[in-house]
């Protein structure tokens, strides 16, 4: 059965937070605007301030489409489905609970599709740190709760690298995907994941419902890897070979009979059977995780920005792409950001790209008539999440307690927009990767016990 992709991740936009307790968090520390006014771009200061009481609006859209590509025709046609994202950010004095420390920006974002409303609530942990001549701004931690009651948190061995103030031309660093997430879903399931930095990973997973009660994962450097779960009561182990002449081999370990057959004591553990061998999708020895990220200056905005005049034409980009291979879910994933900046005031607009092809057909939408063809190993649908978000001329003036009065002019802006954007996709992202995830398991269990149900299960 095709399980319907959920918009609402749109929507849990910069959620990748959520609301926490008092504390007592500095705030950032100011980088004066460089001498030079809007028409020296080669270097500009993108200041960060962050006072208690700062807020600052956004507005923009997102767009997600599925293109199936099935070995044979697809019953099911393209999808294309569009959103309109407000985003409101307020910095508060809220300590980190996650332990990693920094100013709390707090997100509040208004998702109108075309059938629903979503708003989700999260919080964003950035501080500013010093690197040689240098200020990096960085990203120490995120929590979010969706308008479901859902929970999200990502924290990061080595905070990640944002910006770093002043920007220059040709700057470039790049981050390790190190860290934890975890998650935990009002009907009682939780997801705990950790990655390393060379992009493995290990995850547990639980069930308050159904006939599985947990799963596990763990994916090895050479792109190897294995998934267990329990139903009803029977482990199973499905195991993933590394690409070898050209293809994969997709194993089962089936549970040890008891007692043995034809045997008596210990009871002979049963062999592995291959059940399907797709075509190697990715390169031995693969990069599971790699990231880019660079600075370029006098860039013009583009024109589907519609950055407000006042911002002027132009100023710098941050371009960064993350790619990234899941061997076990069959998921090759590209995601491009791009953060144009106004010198003096800091980011303007943000276009993020992501792309996400399957060569496993985890939805088993072909199950009944191409047997093992969910294992094909060829793209068999593709997953595009575009959004963009615009700093507005109208709500973004500091409104700060800590100032005698509130300016009207323009105001050197904090990258809540980093916030807005990318805890949008992460957690548009987390919620497509738990479906497939479970869809995954219903098309195994159907191999190994077609006669039996999941039951409560996602």
């Amino acid at each position: 059965m095709k399980i319907p992709a959920m918009l609402f991740g749109a929507v849990a936009a910069a959620a990748l937070l959520a609301a926490c307790g008092g504390g007592g968090a500095p705030a950032l520390p100011t980088n004066p605007p460089p001498v030079g006014g809007p028409g020296n771009p080669a270097v500009s200061s993108s200041a960060r301030p962050a006072a208690v009481g700062d807020t600052f609006a956004f507005s923009g859209s997102s767009l997600e489409s599925d293109v199936y590509t099935y070995p044979v025709g697809s019953p099911f046609p393209s999808t294309s489905t569009a959103a309109k994202i407000g985003e409101n950010v307020v910095v508060t004095a809220s300590a980190d609970p996650l332990g990693a420390g920094g100013t709390d920006f707090h997100t509040s974002t208004t998702t109108v599709g075309t059938t629903a409303t979503h708003v989700t609530t999260g919080d964003s942990y950035y501080s500013t740190v010093s690197a040689g001549s240098a200020t990096n701004f960085v990203l120490n931690a995120q929590q979010s709760v969706d308008d479901s009651k859902n929970s999200y948190s990502w924290t990061y061995t080595a905070p990640q690298i944002l910006d770093e103030l002043p920007e220059s031309a040709g700057a470039s660093w790049t981050n390790s995907p190190a860290g934890t997430y975890s998650e935990s879903d009002a009907d009682g399931a939780t997801i705990a994941r950790t990655t390393n930095a060379d992009g493995t990973y290990t995850e547990n997973d639980t069930f308050a419902t159904g006939g599985v009660p947990s799963m596990q994962f763990v994916v090895n450097p050479d792109g190897s890897g294995t998934w267990s779960l329990t139903y009803f009561g029977t482990p199973y182990f499905v195991s993933f070979s590394a690409p070898t002449g050209g293809s994969i081999a997709v194993s089962v370990l089936n549970p040890t009979p008891s007692p043995s057959p034809g045997a008596t004591g210990t009871p002979a553990p049963n062999p592995p059977r291959i059940f399907a061998t797709p075509a190697a999708w990715f390169s031995p020895a693969p990069k599971l995780y790699q990231e880019s990220d660079a600075v370029s200056t006098g860039v013009a905005y583009p024109p589907a920005c519609a950055v407000p005049s006042s911002y002027g034409t132009s100023g710098n980009s941050i371009a960064q792409t993350i790619s990234k291979i899941d061997p076990i879910l069959g998921l090759d994933e590209v995601t491009t950001t791009t953060t144009y900046t106004a010198q003096g005031i800091g980011p303007v607009c943000v276009s993020m790209n992501d792309v996400q092809t399957y060569y496993y057909d985890l939805l088993s939408d072909t199950y009944a008539s191409l047997g093992f063809g969910n294992f094909a190993g060829t793209p068999q649908l593709t997953k595009t999440y575009t959004q963009m978000l615009t700093l507005q001329t109208a709500g973004t003036s500091i409104q700060s307690e800590a100032r005698s009065t509130k300016s009207t002019a323009l105001a050197s802006i904090p990258t809540a927009l980093f916030a807005a954007d990318q805890t949008n996709f992460r957690m548009h992202i987390a919620r497509e990767r738990a479906q497939a995830r479970m869809a995954f398991a219903k098309t195994i269990v159907r191999i190994l016990a077609p006669t039996l149900s999941l039951g409560g299960n996602r």
